[in-house]
C-alpha cells in the first residue's frame, strides 16, 4: 500500500481502519498478548490517557455499560486504585495536572490556580500566558505562545530528558494547553498539540510543522478530518430509556438530545468550538494520537517515550450535570471505543508488553447551577467581586480612602502593603481585621490569614488542605473556606463548589509488567509521578514529595 498511497494519507486510513473496523478480539486475548515476552528492562512507551472531568462516581456508573476492549480491558486487566485523589481547593485542572507530572503540591510546583497577583510587581499572571493581561482592558492576550516556565520544579519529562537528552520522544496532544503543557517538562520547548477551535487544525506548540521530520501534522491538518465532524449531528448512540438519567431521572431531566456539530448563526462560539467536548473531537484527537504513533515510531527502541492524550468528559452542547447527565453518559461510552481502537493500535505497533498505560482524570469538579434537583439544592453563592467590594468599603471607612484590596482570585483576597504602609496602618493588623470581616459574610465558613498557616497548630484536613495548596509568592493574603454546600460565582457567571476535601479521581495502570490487582489504600495523585519513574528507571523530578505505588509484587 506505501507504494500506492502518500504515506501520510496511508496512515490516516489506517488510523481510520484501527478505529472503524475494530477485529472481535476478546479481552483476554489481548491480556494474553500484554504477558508475552518481555524484551525490555522498562516500558518503551508510557501512554497516559487523561480525561477532562470524569469523577470515580461517574466511570462507576457507566462502567457496566462499557464494552471489554477499552477502559474496562485497563481497569480489569491491570492495576486499579479504589481511593485516589487530588488535594483539592480550586477548579482549575492545570493545578491537578501540575501535581500529576511533578509528584508535589502547589505549595512546591507554584501553580496554584490558572491566574494569581504577584505580589511584587502586582500584575496579574496567568499560569501558561504568563504576564499577557491588557492592563487598560484586563482581558488576557490568548494569542501570544504558551509556556510551561511558571512551575518551580522539574517533572518527569525533565528527568527523561536528563537521562536521555532529545532521544527520548514525548508529545502531549489534547484539547486545552494548560492540561498539557505540564506534561514533558518546565523550560523546555517540548511539543504540545492541541486542537485550534478556530480553524480546525491540530495546532503545533515547540514543533515546526514544515520540517521534514514533521511535515506529517500538516499533511493531516489538510485531511480536514474537522470539516467531515462538522457535517455531523451528534445524537444517543445507545438507546436513550438506557441512560442513568432516563432511569433514575426521567421527570427532571430531557429524555433525548440532537446537536448539529455546525454552529448557529450568531453563536459566540469558535467555529469548530461544538467538537472539542463532543464524541466527535475525542475521536479526532485518536486519529491524530494513531498517525502520530505511527509517523514518530515510537516505542521502537529501548529509550522510554512518552505520549499524554487528553479527552473531554465536558459536553460543548450544555452544563455538565451531577451525578451524570446523558451527554456525559454518552461521551464515556463513544470515548470507550476511542480508547478500544488505540489499545489495539498499539498491541499491534508496539505491543502491550513494551507500553505502561496510565489512565486518570484531570478534575471532578462541576458547574453547580446545572445540578439542581428536587433532592438537592445549593444552599447559595458567594460572589468574590462583591465581597472585596465591601471589605474595601469597611477599610476605607476605618483608615481612609483607598484601594486596600488589590484583586482577587477564586478563594483569596489580595490586599495592598503598599496603601497599608502610606496609611500607617500595621501590615498584620489589616490582615486580621480583614479576616475577621470576612468571618460575617454569609456563606464564608472561614477566613484564614494565609501566611498563619504554616504557624497554625492545626491538624484539621481543611487547614491541612489549604497549607498543601498554599505558595507565599504566588497565593493570596487571605484565604476563604466557603460553608458546605455554597459555591463562589465567577466572574462569567458559573458558580464553582470550592471544596478543601480530597478529590477523587478514577486511577489505573495497565501493561508492562503491571498485574491485575485492586488497592484499596488511599494515595495522593503526587503519588504517581514517582511510581512511573520508578518504572522506566529515573529519578524524581527534583520537587517530588509522593511516594512511588508499590505495583510489581
Amino acid at each position: 500500500m506505501n507504494s500506492i498511497l502518500p504515506r501520510y494519507l496511508h496512515i490516516a486510513i489506517l488510523a481510520l481502519l484501527t478505529a472503524w473496523i475494530l477485529p472481535n478480539t476478546n479481552a483476554q486475548n489481548l491480556r494474553t498478548v500484554q504477558t508475552a515476552d518481555i524484551t525490555s528492562p522498562h516500558p518503551k512507551l508510557v501512554l497516559w490517557l487523561v480525561v477532562d472531568n470524569l469523577s470515580q462516581e461517574q466511570l462507576h456508573i457507566v462502567m457496566p455499560r462499557l464494552g471489554e476492549n477499552g477502559i474496562k480491558r485497563i481497569f480489569n486487566g491491570g492495576t486499579q486504585l479504589a481511593h485516589a485523589y487530588y488535594d483539592a481547593g480550586g477548579n482549575y485542572a492545570g493545578k491537578n495536572m501540575a501535581t500529576l507530572f511533578t509528584g508535589a503540591p502547589a505549595c512546591t510546583h507554584g501553580i496554584v490556580g490558572e491566574q494569581w497577583i504577584d505580589h511584587f510587581s502586582n500584575h496579574r499572571i496567568h499560569a501558561i500566558f504568563g504576564d499577557a493581561y491588557d492592563s487598560n482592558t484586563g482581558k488576557l492576550d490568548s494569542a501570544l505562545n504558551v509556556c510551561n516556565d511558571q512551575l518551580f520544579c522539574s517533572t518527569i519529562g525533565n528527568q527523561i530528558r536528563r537521562i536521555y537528552n532529545d532521544k527520548a520522544k514525548m508529545y502531549a496532544v489534547g484539547f486545552h494547553p494548560e492540561n498539557l503543557l505540564w506534561a514533558s517538562g518546565t523550560h523546555v520547548p517540548e511539543p504540545v498539540i492541541w486542537f485550534d477551535a478556530a480553524n480546525g487544525n491540530m495546532r503545533a506548540e515547540n514543533v515546526s510543522v514544515d520540517s521534514v521530520n514533521h511535515k506529517w501534522i500538516a499533511e493531516f491538518n489538510s485531511l480536514r478530518f474537522a470539516d467531515i465532524y462538522l457535517n455531523r449531528t451528534w445524537a444517543p448512540s445507545h438507546d436513550i430509556s438506557t441512560y442513568h438519567v432516563s432511569r433514575f431521572f426521567p421527570d427532571e431531566r430531557p429524555n433525548k438530545f440532537y446537536y448539529p456539530m455546525r454552529q448557529p448563526l450568531g453563536s459566540s462560539l469558535p467555529r469548530y468550538g461544538r467538537l472539542v467536548g463532543s464524541p466527535f473531537g475525542n475521536t479526532l484527537i485518536r486519529d491524530f494520537a494513531t498517525s502520530l504513533l505511527l509517523n514518530e515510531n515510537m516505542g521502537k527502541d529501548d529509550i522510554p517515550d512518552m505520549l499524554t492524550l487528553e479527552f473531554s468528559l465536558s459536553p460543548s452542547v450544555c452544563p455538565k450535570q451531577q451525578p451524570i447527565d446523558a451527554e456525559s453518559e454518552d461521551l464515556l461510552l463513544q470515548l470507550d471505543e476511542c480508547v478500544a481502537s488505540l489499545l489495539k493500535a498499539i498491541d499491534q505497533h508496539i505491543g502491550m508488553h513494551n507500553t505502561l498505560v496510565v489512565f486518570t482524570a484531570a478534575q471532578s469538579i462541576f458547574d453547580l447551577q446545572a445540578t439542581q434537583s428536587s433532592h438537592w439544592k445549593p444552599r447559595g453563592v458567594v460572589s468574590m467581586r462583591k465581597a472585596t467590594a465591601i471589605l474595601n468599603l469597611y477599610l476605607m471607612a476605618k483608615h481612609g480612602q483607598a484601594q486596600w484590596v488589590r484583586n482577587y482570585a477564586p478563594g483569596a483576597i489580595y490586599l495592598d502593603r503598599e496603601v497599608a504602609k502610606s496609611h500607617n496602618v500595621s501590615w498584620d493588623s489589616l490582615l486580621n481585621e480583614s479576616a475577621e470581616f470576612l468571618h460575617e459574610v454569609k456563606g464564608i465558613e472561614r477566613a484564614i490569614v494565609a501566611k498563619n498557616l504554616d504557624l497554625m497548630d492545626s491538624d484539621l484536613p481543611i487547614v491541612q488542605m489549604m497549607r498543601r495548596n498554599y505558595h507565599p509568592k504566588r497565593s493570596g493574603d487571605i484565604v476563604l473556606y466557603l460553608q458546605p454546600g455554597w459555591a463562589d460565582e465567577m466572574d462569567d457567571g458559573r458558580h464553582i463548589q470550592q471544596q478543601w476535601v480530597e478529590e477523587p479521581v478514577p486511577l489505573a495502570f495497565y501493561g508492562w509488567r503491571i498485574p491485575h490487582a485492586l488497592i484499596y489504600e488511599s494515595h495522593s495523585m503526587k503519588d504517581v509521578a514517582p511510581t512511573v519513574t520508578r518504572l522506566i528507571g529515573v529519578a524524581n523530578p527534583d520537587g517530588c514529595s509522593g511516594e512511588a505505588i508499590n505495583l510489581l509484587k
